[in-house]
């Protein structure tokens, strides 16, 4: 899976979650079948399956009519048919049924793999393996082509989740969730490590429906009316669709209906199992409860004024500039996603408030992304080259300065680097870091940039001092993967 979707003798145990969690949203060749099969078939499907079931309804209904009605002689007949009748309706409700409910599961088991993958045994864990998930999310796009856009978009689904995640801890410690039914689970959330974390009510009542909520807005666009919009343009695929502001409008728009027409019809609750009255009804309370707030979710994801909107509109804006899944993706651009949401909570699109919390804990360069910096020499002068460095911590000291990983020594990559925070002044994205080195000569620029990257070319000098790079080539090499071990932090 190093590249791209398809599995790989040298991936590592999060790529194979990661893969497998890709399998369930979007299925496996024939064999398997996935939530967005799922729910093409429901689109598809329902209307006229609900059709049938209320075709058979009647006749069940007409044959007890008859039979009402009917003598000794024709009696047995008529029963016959009767049964017969009411056996195939209880066939059709009970096949739908067992699909909606089998929707539901693999939805639930979904969510929870996902959070296997992201929450650890302490809060320092969890950010680091968010931060591995989002920035391995990254790294695994390919640099160029269609499949980076196929990738991008079967991605993700994933990233926005995980950012909800970490979003939803970031705001609930900042206190600017007010949501009663949150808080009051918050109050029972279990401890970090603790053995019946399966259990947690904040886990499998807040989280897992908060990640059903992000995934189902991907979902939703599977509605059939967005899915005529999108193929509008003859001989246009998805990844080149361009909307008009008003057809985005129209688009977000019927994906948001799609996602609750799903929700509350095309996947059923959980049955209760076991024979207690009081137990079932609070299961059924229980569950009634997280359907709720996933509903809520979905329809406010485009109020800022609503705060737990907040929780999906902001990570899907996020996600939209790292990872759009279109031609215009530029990757050097990335790091605008922080001008974006600033400019967008200034013209009320978004919370203000919300949206600084996201920057204090993402900063201004996404996970994984490529960092080439000016190192700082302790016992030497010379600032004449440039070494590369990888995104790999949330919660960075300031916005402006990422938490990173040094990949190269001596303009040379190597498998054992460290952790180090870049200073603007040393960052090149930044102009006071590229005047340090503007007075290189340019034949030494074309030497530092002939080590550093394969398949170099002359016209490549046309921007002589690089503000960043693409690290896809690096992380293809199993031996290079390993950029989120913890070690100890220098600044630079």
């Amino acid at each position: 899976m190093t590249q791209g979707l398809n599995a790989s003798p040298t991936e590592s145990s999060l790529q194979r979650g990661l893969r497998r969690l890709v399998q369930m949203l979007h299925g496996h060749g024939r064999s398997q079948q996935g939530l967005v099969q799922q729910c093409q078939h429901y689109f598809s499907h329902f209307a006229a399956e609900q059709a049938q079931l209320q075709e058979l309804q009647l006749q069940v209904q007409q044959a007890q009519n008859q039979l009402q009605q009917a003598n000794r002689k024709n009696e047995a007949q008529l029963i016959s048919q009767a049964q017969q009748i009411r056996q195939q309706y209880q066939q059709h409700e009970e096949q739908l049924e067992r699909r909606r409910l089998q929707s539901h599961e693999q939805f639930v088991m979904l969510c929870r793999q996902l959070l296997a993958l992201t929450e650890g045994q302490s809060r320092a864990e969890t950010i680091q393996r968010s931060s591995r998930m989002l920035g391995t999310l990254q790294l695994l796009i390919p640099e160029e082509g269609q499949v980076s856009f196929v990738v991008q978009q079967k991605y993700k689904p994933f990233y926005k989740a995980v950012l909800a995640l970490r979003l939803l801890d970031q705001l609930l410690d900042a206190g600017l969730i007010v949501d009663e039914f949150i808080l009051h689970k918050l109050q029972q959330k279990l401890p970090y490590g603790d053995e019946n974390a399966e259990d947690c009510p904040f886990r499998n009542d807040v989280q897992v429906p908060l990640i059903m909520a992000v995934l189902l807005q991907d979902l939703g666009q599977q509605q059939p009316q967005a899915q005529q919009l999108l193929a509008q343009i003859p001989g246009q695929t998805d990844a080149w669709r361009r909307f008009s502001p008003f057809e985005r409008e129209q688009f977000i728009e019927l994906s948001r209906r799609g996602a609750l027409d799903f929700l509350q019809h095309g996947m059923a609750m959980a049955r209760y199992r076991g024979n207690s009255r009081t137990e079932r009804d609070q299961y059924l309370l229980a569950e009634q409860q997280k359907m709720q707030l996933v509903t809520r979710l979905i329809k406010e994801a485009n109020e800022p004024e609503k705060g737990i909107g907040n929780l999906l509109r902001l990570p899907q804006v996020y996600a939209s500039a790292v990872l759009p899944g279109r031609a215009r993706f530029m990757y050097e651009a990335m790091p605008k996603v922080a001008l974006i949401l600033k400019n967008g909570a200034r013209l009320g699109h978004y919370d203000e408030r919300m949206v600084d919390q996201l920057l204090i804990m993402t900063g201004i360069f996404p996970q994984g992304f490529g960092i080439v910096f000016v190192p700082k020499e302790l016992h030497s002068s010379d600032t004449a080259k440039y070494e590369f460095a990888i995104v790999n911590s949330l919660y960075p000291p300031s916005p402006e300065v990422p938490l990173c990983r040094v990949v190269t020594r001596d303009l040379r990559y190597r498998q054992v680097g460290y952790n180090c925070s870049v200073s603007v002044d040393h960052n090149l994205y930044f102009k006071p870091a590229r005047q340090k080195l503007s007075v290189i000569p340019p034949e030494r620029l074309q030497e530092i940039l002939k080590k550093l990257k394969a398949g170099f070319e002359p016209g490549q000098l046309r921007h002589m001092l690089p503000r960043s790079w693409h690290p896809t080539e690096f992380f293809t090499e199993p031996k290079h993967q390993n950029l989120w071990n913890r070690l100890e932090i220098v600044s630079n």
